[in-house]
């Protein structure tokens, strides 16, 4: 359990790394969830994009990401290596090593930009 907890709370680092300009809305023992959410959005804009979340299993944590990036955005933002063990935006860890954290770690830093450049941060 002392390996599922570590990467729970090296993940949820990552994601607490973007909090502000986006917002916590879940933040519990197991469950940490981040929104973008723009207070003052124009009609045309969405004020809530889902950014990311990690989740605590007995045996492992899932980390999602928005999964309506589409796949050439997913491409640029997200390791060959995340894109593999991903599946609708989801990926299951049971163990921590050193290119997941790496990667992962990048994957919030390339979204944080991307949420960025299309102004929902």
């Amino acid at each position: 359990m002392e390996v599922v907890n570590k990467a729970f709370d090296d993940v949820k680092e990552f994601l607490k790394s973007v909090v502000p300009p986006c917002t916590a809305t879940i933040d519990d023992h197991y469950h940490y969830e981040v929104w973008a959410i723009k207070e003052e959005a124009k009609l045309s804009q969405e004020n809530h994009v889902f950014f990311g979340s990690v989740i605590k299993h007995a045996d492992s944590i899932t980390v999602t990401f928005n999964d309506k990036l589409g796949k050439e955005n997913s491409k640029e933002l997200f390791s060959d290596y995340l894109l593999q063990k991903m599946e609708h935006g989801r990926i299951r860890i049971h163990e921590m090593n050193r290119q997941l954290h790496e990667d992962l770690q990048n994957a919030v830093q390339n979204l944080t930009r991307y949420y960025n450049s299309m102004g929902w941060i």
